[in-house]
């Protein structure tokens, strides 16, 4: 039924607008889905609106309690909310007391679940009985409208990202092409200077992949337990000389500082990004503060950072004194390609791979700037329990020569020649096999001399995993360096590939194949056993 205005409550009104009947007409052409239930849920009024939305008849709604408009699993916390926007706060006659607003799904009577924002308010009628508004606002047009807003503004990303990988893959190829066509044609001789632009262009296309990889959260990580400040105290002589003299540089660490689960090598391209990052933004010098300590995040901070979790963990700060950003700049300072720097100083992916390396790390990075005076970037890495392993220093390789035999299995045949050609000159005896069926063959027949298998991930004919497994078990001593150019995702479709694997990235140099190749004869094999599904 419809109640008459009480005399008590400060609203203004007339014989008219007390007229039962003129109620009636105006609660009709109200389009917002309304209604008010008592104490026990039941409903005393509603509008049409409220019919379409929910599906239910005049005659059914009587014999419902507002909690049967939920969607299931949310009916019980939706409930105990609007009896609490009930019995709280002063309420005066007809008008709201305490309300509460909060978006949920109901379920119609077809079955269908639709989104609906509902605001709670209490109110009372002129008996004095506390009685229950409920203003529902149907969500389903909002949403498809902000989906469409999170689609459009992703395909703008998309093609920024597309355009910025075609340009600089196009300049990359370019030099590659026009220099090794003109060297084959005769007309120039292949100069050492020629071949190191050559050479150079290529490790510019190998950076690039690596960068995207790192964005998209596909690159593949060595997780050990190691402790942050020990990497930046490790890297504070790089990071000195790539700043240079004119920009002064302040690492501060505060103890106790726990473990955390990482990647080194990545950690380290994470601070070289950022501080790269911040020299550019000094260009006439200024002041470079490096920071870590230990944080604990609590439900309300993550409340306010999305993203972020609650709990201890271990906080790098990088903060400069340089130029600052503005709000625009700083809406888009992750996204790929996307850089306010001159031509020629930067690429737009640097904060990007960051950006991707944090969220792999299960971190969450948060960056502040205030214009004419600097930028801080704020990185929470989620504390580890265990003995932190000692980090590997960063020493040459290449020089050193080994004795070991090594069974390198891949199938692209110019990386099997580039491969067997290399290893030989570093002391190393070399069987190569260009599937996973083959390289069972030569490790069963010379398996006596084989200390170390350069493994490819992905292998036609067996998979890498059989022919991991088959070896391993023959031989338990045997050490594994694994090798791929696919993502981090793909493998692990075809092959499980465990932590504490040792992993080469495609394209590596020379270099780092070297390096990688007495790392993995330096380590201490780990019980044969298969490995997980």
């Amino acid at each position: 039924m419809i109640t008459q205005p009480s005399t008590r409550q400060s609203l203004p009104h007339s014989g008219l607008i007390a007229s039962p009947d003129f109620l009636v007409q105006l609660l009709r052409e109200i389009t917002q889905p309304f209604a008010v239930v008592n104490r026990s849920g039941q409903f005393l009024l509603w509008n049409p609106p409220l019919e379409q939305l929910s599906g239910y008849s005049p005659e059914e709604l009587p014999t419902m309690l507002a909690a049967d408009l939920f969607a299931a699993g949310t009916a019980d916390a939706e409930q105990a909310a609007m009896w609490q926007a009930l019995e709280t706060g002063p309420s005066t006659s007809l008008g709201t007391g305490q309300s509460r607003t909060g978006a949920t799904l109901w379920r119609s009577k077809a079955g269908q679940e639709i989104p609906v924002e509902v605001r709670s308010a209490r109110i009372e009628s002129p008996d004095g009985q506390p009685l229950l508004l409920l203003l529902v606002t149907n969500l389903t047009e909002r949403q498809r409208l902000e989906a469409e807003l999170r689609q459009s503004q992703k395909m703008e990303a998309i093609g920024r990202l597309a355009g910025g990988i075609a340009h600089d893959f196009n300049n990359v190829l370019t030099t590659i092409l026009g220099l090794t066509e003109v060297m084959i044609s005769g007309h120039t001789p292949p100069t050492a200077e020629r071949l190191k632009e050559i050479h150079h262009a290529a490790r510019h296309a190998a950076d690039l992949t690596h960068s995207l990889l790192a964005f998209s959260r596909r690159q593949i990580l060595q997780m050990r337990v190691i402790r942050l400040d020990a990497v930046v105290e490790n890297m504070a002589k790089m990071i000195a000389r790539v700043i240079g003299e004119d920009i002064r540089l302040e690492i501060r660490r505060y103890e106790p500082l726990p473990p955390v689960r990482a990647d080194q090598s990545q950690i380290e391209q994470i601070l070289l990004n950022l501080c790269l990052n911040a020299r550019d933004a000094m260009p006439n010098g200024g002041e470079l503060h490096v920071e870590i300590r230990q944080e604990n995040l609590t439900e309300a901070w993550c409340r306010k950072h999305q993203g972020a979790r609650p709990g201890r963990c271990v906080l790098l700060n990088v903060q400069d004194t340089g130029q600052g950003m503005e709000e625009e700049t700083l809406r888009h300072v992750f996204e790929p390609f996307f850089t306010r720097k001159e031509v020629g100083k930067g690429t737009g992916l640097g904060l990007s791979m960051v950006y991707g390396l944090v969220k792999q790390h299960e971190g969450f990075i948060h960056v502040e700037s205030w214009p004419g005076q600097g930028t801080r970037f704020s990185i929470y890495f989620p504390a580890a329990s265990g003995e932190p392993e000692p980090i590997r220093q960063h020493e040459p390789a290449a020089s050193e020569s080994g004795s070991a035999t090594v069974l390198v299995v891949e199938d692209d045949k110019s990386v099997r020649r580039l491969i067997l050609e290399v290893l030989p000159k570093l002391g190393y005896r070399v069987f190569t096999a260009a599937d996973g069926e083959e390289a069972l063959k030569v490790f069963d027949r010379w398996a006596g001399q084989i200390d170390l298998v350069l493994l490819d991930a992905i292998l036609p004919k067996k998979g890498s995993r059989q022919v991991y497994e088959h070896i391993r078990q023959r031989k338990p001593a045997v050490r594994f360096l694994f090798t791929s150019g696919y993502n981090e995702v793909f493998i692990n479709q075809k092959f499980e590939l465990d932590p504490s694997f040792l992993f080469l990235r495609k394209p590596f140099t020379t270099l780092e194949l070297a390096t990688m190749i007495r790392d993995a004869l330096e380590q201490v094999p780990a019980p044969a056993q298969p490995v997980s599904s």
